[in-house]
């Protein structure tokens, strides 16, 4: 079964080649058509011959029918090899063309993602199958309305691309005309323009005149654009905070009916205690001018009692609540506004002035304070003693000193002044023995991107190898720096995967340093 599955896979590779796809997805029909459909019992050769089915019936236009194998070579490829191998990527890559053409864009852009990180584990973050794969990826996001995140996608793409391998690759060229049809869609003109008609010259410059991307180009240049596509609104911003009040609120003590006049009055300054009152500040229509009165915090207005006569209470509320104006005796906190005393309060009458003193003030002279004398030479005094001091203490030292040198052996006859000391050369490390790993490997976790530091030992000339990889799983290598590299920055990670990163210094053919592996924590 194995080796017939092998040999039909290697005749439907040969009518593929030569353009008979009919042909092709007749003869894998039939050796398909009594193989056993679990994936977990599939052998290499059943699994290699459904994902080329599946890739032959998406080029048929039938992307329904290849699910179902492409589902099943990614399984198949998934239990055979892991999911790092070549194998089982290129699978996941063709059930996720085969997902997106069906609609089912959320778990293609999910295995995209799986495949741009094991491609870049692979081959590195420039490998033109990375690349593709972040423009598939960002063709997927844009079908999902994540316009803005795709166009920055594709656009990071293709510059990239441009800049490792030029203007004239079919690949790039593919990725400059698709974004110029996505920016035309969501209504930027002026870049769809520019990027629409650097493809067509770049095509007309590199390309033959008979080549269909030539054609594919002219006709998406000359296409216009979808009138069904809605590029999402952009999330409004959050309400500001209401602004921080600097009095606090305080409810009015009544409300004026509206025949009363405007309720923006002057503001009110109440006169002083012994300042008599002769007219009011505000006469209401309908009240007489010598009844008005003004309160003050000793006098109470007069008929207080109808001041919320005006209010609209409710027509149902019982009289004999607490709240309601009426015959109840005022609350306490409007005591010092009546005239009456409630029981257990008692107002506190104000400290009688002191009388007049009948003696009449006095002029009493006093002897002006004696000036301070200045004295010009107590300074020049204090310095002079203070040098005194210092030069016979000098005095003492020495003498002490010649006494002591005295008694020892005398000193040499030369009397060449003594050396002075070299300024201390400045430190250079040593170098590093053979073998030596880049020492203080750290890690920073930036959810979209992995930052990698270390130290290059002293002396080495050899380059850095980063490899890594998901946590558990075999490690590839990511990038080869050259020699004197400290740090690294690993992009097109998923969010949610932890991962694990080595950086090895290549001494010699036959020495390489390891450093041991640091890990994300995102789980």
């Amino acid at each position: 079964m194995s080796s017939g599955f092998a040999d039909l896979t290697v005749q439907a590779h040969h009518l593929v080649s030569e353009g008979d796809l009919d042909g092709a997805h007749r003869l894998l029909a039939d050796a398909l058509s009594d193989a056993d459909p679990r994936p977990g019992n599939a052998s290499p050769e059943l699994a290699e011959a459904a994902g080329l089915q599946a890739k032959v019936l998406v080029a048929l236009g039938e992307p329904h029918s290849a699910r179902g194998w492409a589902a099943f070579a990614y399984a198949a490829a998934t239990r055979l090899y892991g999911r790092s191998d070549e194998r089982t990527v290129t699978a996941a890559a063709t059930l996720a063309a085969v997902l997106h053409r069906v609609g089912s864009d959320a778990r293609a852009a999910r295995l995209y993602s799986d495949v741009i990180i094991e491609l870049t584990a692979r081959n590195g973050p420039e490998s033109q199958q990375v690349l593709a794969a972040h423009a598939d990826l960002a063709t997927v996001e844009y079908a999902r309305g994540q316009c803005e995140v795709a166009r920055d996608r594709l656009q990071d793409a293709w510059e990239l691309h441009r800049e490792v391998y030029g203007d004239g690759h079919p690949s790039g060229i593919k990725m400059l005309a698709k974004l110029g049809a996505m920016e035309r869609d969501c209504g930027r003109y002026a870049d769809s323009h520019e990027h629409l008609t650097l493809a067509e010259e770049l095509c007309r410059l590199h390309l033959d005149f008979d080549d269909p991307l030539a054609a594919q180009v002219a006709g998406l240049a000359r296409a216009a654009a979808d009138p069904d596509h809605v590029c999402p609104a952009p999330a409004a911003p959050p309400p500001e905070p209401p602004p921080a009040r600097t009095t606090p609120v305080v409810p009015a003590a009544r409300v004026p009916p509206a025949t009363e006049g405007p309720h923006d009055l002057p503001p009110y300054s109440p006169p002083a205690l012994d300042e008599p009152v002769e007219t009011p500040l505000y006469h209401p229509p309908g009240r007489a001018a010598e009844t008005a009165h003004v309160p003050t915090p000793r006098t109470a207005p007069e008929a207080d009692g109808d001041a919320l006569d005006d209010y609209p209470w409710p027509p149902d509320e019982p009289a004999e609540q607490p709240w309601r104006p009426g015959a109840d005796p005022l609350p306490p906190t409007v005591v010092g506004l009546a005239d009456d005393q409630p029981d257990g309060v008692r107002r506190v009458p104000p400290p009688p002035p002191e009388p007049p003193s009948r003696y009449l003030p006095v002029h009493v002279p006093r002897p002006p304070a004696a000036e301070r004398r200045a004295r010009p030479w107590l300074p020049l005094v204090v310095l002079g003693v203070a040098v005194a001091l210092l030069l016979g203490t000098i005095a003492v030292i020495a003498g002490v000193s010649r006494v002591d040198d005295g008694r020892g052996t005398p000193p040499p006859a030369s009397s060449a002044p003594p050396p002075t000391s070299a300024a201390p050369a400045p430190s250079t490390p040593a170098a590093a023995e053979p073998g030596t790993p880049p020492g203080r490997l750290t890690l920073t976790d930036r959810r979209d991107s992995i930052v990698l530091s270390w130290t290059y030992p002293a002396g080495a000339e050899g380059p850095v190898v980063v490899a890594g990889g998901r946590a558990g799983q075999p490690q590839g290598t990511f990038a080869t720096l050259p020699a004197g590299s400290a740090d690294y920055i690993a992009y097109g990670l998923d969010r949610t995967t932890d991962y694990c990163f080595t950086v090895a210094l290549v001494w010699s053919t036959d020495s390489v340093a390891r450093t041991g592996p640091v890990c994300t924590k995102r789980r």
